[in-house]
């Protein structure tokens, strides 16, 4: 029975409880991540927003909308974070790294996904976290590139478009 009880302990000390995602209000916390070409760039006091995906679906959103206005990202003060861990290795260097390095505008890539482990995110939608003084101050899921780009701009989107919970 103590043996169980150790292994047990050992495996949540080990990672094997999910911690909750962040939050409104909580502190963003300092990440440093290689983009596409390799270039390592930190998420710090001077991001005000961060573009995240963890899927497909997710990052086609935030793609079209900085395919359509590449400054958009400078523009803002903003950066875009993609967790491509669940990617396989082989797929990640040999076909998606080389497409990425193609577009306008940087990537970091959180290719072990624990960096990104914490940030909060829906299946098929990106997360957009506004920041404040290093901390989020709003969470968003947008479901089109539209609502994203509103998002950004100040332009008042309806609650259901933005895709926040009620």
């Amino acid at each position: 029975m103590r043996r169980l009880l150790w292994l047990a302990a050992a495996c949540l000390v080990a990672g094997g409880a999910a911690a909750e995602p962040l939050g409104e209000g909580d502190a963003f916390p300092e990440i440093a991540l290689a983009n596409q070409h390799g270039d390592v760039r930190r998420v710090d006091a001077q991001v005000r927003v961060v573009l995240f995906s963890r899927d497909m679906d997710g990052g086609a959103v935030v793609r079209t909308a900085l395919d359509r206005d590449p400054a958009l990202l400078e523009r803002h003060a903003a950066v875009y974070v993609s967790d491509v861990s669940r990617m396989p290795a082989l797929v990640r260097g040999m076909i998606a790294k080389p497409r990425m390095r193609r577009r306008p505008y940087p990537v970091l890539l959180d290719e072990e996904g624990d960096a990104t482990a914490a940030l909060p995110s829906r299946e098929g939608r990106p997360t957009v976290l506004l920041l404040e003084a290093g901390h989020i101050d709003r969470v968003a899921y947008p479901e089109t590139p539209e609502a994203l780009v509103a998002l950004l701009t100040g332009v008042p989107i309806p609650q259901e478009a933005s895709g926040e919970p009620d």
